[in-house]
């Protein structure tokens, strides 16, 4: 194998040096790299089957049951690839049937729920990417159509249905009620 590639799974135990080593680099990346939002120092705990990463390329496959972890935001897949350069992540491709991301925002009594083929998320514009059946719950309001863009950070949701207009895109929003029970706008 290559001097800068680690390769890991179920028949090729590594070393614990190896072991070492792939820890470290997961501990370095984690500081910078897999932040679910770019002001998120939290540690990232990353579990899967199979790991395989490149430093040089700055590229990083996790497949078989992939659990990403960082504080209330938690990424479930079949398969992820994550991408980074000196400065840190710059894209992370989740794949699944379906892929999901939930995140507690802090002061939200419910979490966000995020449901996709394909998640796709970037830091460099905090923007999560829905692809293929995608689906987004915030509290009981819902959204769904075949792409979904959310900002985590402005919170904007935009839905898109098919070309072909066999899933249109529907958006299910609850009134908010007061604390006397009046439904407000």
């Amino acid at each position: 194998m290559p001097q800068n590639r680690w390769h890991h799974n179920q028949y090729n135990r590594p070393n614990s040096l190896q072991a070492f080593l792939i820890a470290t680099l997961l501990v370095l990346l984690s500081t910078h790299a897999i932040a679910f939002t770019a002001t998120n120092n939290a540690p990232i705990k990353i579990q899967s089957d199979h790991a395989e990463l490149d430093e040089v390329k700055g590229l990083s496959v996790y497949t078989g049951e992939v659990v990403i972890t960082q504080d209330t935001t938690v990424l479930t897949s079949d398969k992820v690839i994550v991408y980074t350069n000196k400065s840190g992540l710059i894209k992370l491709e989740a794949f699944g049937a379906p892929a999901k991301f939930s995140h507690q925002q802090e002061g939200e009594a419910l979490p966000t729920h995020a449901y996709g083929r394909k998640i796709i998320y970037t830091r460099a514009d905090e923007m999560l990417t829905l692809i293929d059946d995608a689906k987004l719950e915030q509290g009981k309001n819902t959204f769904r159509g075949t792409t979904i863009e959310y900002n985590t950070v402005s919170r904007i949701v935009t839905a898109e249905g098919s070309e072909q207009k066999s899933q249109r895109v529907e958006i299910i929003v609850h009134p908010v009620k007061t604390d006397s029970g009046e439904t407000k706008e």
